[in-house]
């Protein structure tokens, strides 16, 4: 939506003079643009990471890997937009330098983050059973619950399942070739769990998307 605001800013101008509606001179206020361009380049980093919690075959450790790179990648835009740099924030930089208010884009970023972390504190201790679900053959044996540390020796031990893992991805590989269960009962349960863990990672887009980004939207002065 933002997008088709920028890409259509003067025909939106014409209509609203047009109309005799307000909001008409917000578009030729250059700092005024300068913001809808960085709340722009915002939501498309936003509306690229929901697509990628999105589908049938994404499991709660592909959206833990996913949330975890997009809070990576705050904390560097926030230093990158803090030194004036906009290699990440194309409509950004298309701006005049003196239209864009460095402290308006580190403190959205800023919100961005601090709103976010909150949301998944709840998800964070589950990341070593999720690494052990994605990683099982690099697992640290004696890091894993102890009635699954002698199947684990066993698994990484068996070089045929070894070969099969590395050319497939943990879903297919569990889907597909079924462990012995007599050998990995343990293992093939703590799988079960992590594959039926939240149902659908869609519900992000209920946790945080429609809520936050519109808080920080809505924080921003109009002038």
């Amino acid at each position: 939506m933002l997008s088709r605001v920028c890409d259509l800013q003067q025909e939106i101008a014409t209509f609203l003079r047009q109309k005799n509606l307000p909001g008409a001179d917000h578009f030729s206020n250059p700092q005024w643009l300068a913001r809808l361009a960085l709340l722009t380049d915002i939501t498309t980093h936003l509306n690229d990471l929901n697509v990628k919690l999105q589908g049938k075959n994404i499991l709660s450790t592909d959206m833990y890997s996913h949330i975890t790179a997009f809070e990576v990648k705050l904390r560097l835009w926030e230093a990158q937009l803090a030194a004036g740099q906009f290699m990440h924030f194309p409509r950004i930089a298309a701006c005049a330098p003196d239209d864009v208010d460095l402290n308006t884009c580190v403190g959205v970023v800023t919100s961005l983050r601090e709103e976010f972390a909150p949301r998944f504190t709840g998800v964070r201790p589950l990341a070593p059973g999720f690494k052990l679900f994605t990683s099982p053959f690099d697992f640290p044996v004696d890091e894993a619950p102890a009635p699954l540390q002698m199947e684990l020796v066993e698994l990484q031990c068996n070089d045929e399942l070894k070969a099969k893992y590395r050319t497939a991805s943990p879903l297919s590989f569990f889907r597909d070739l079924v462990l012995p269960f007599n050998k990995f009962p343990n293992y093939i349960e703590h799988v079960k769990r992590i594959v039926a863990m939240f149902g659908s990672t869609y519900c992000c887009e209920q946790l945080f998307f429609k809520n936050e980004i519109y808080k920080v939207l809505h924080s921003l002065p109009a002038k």
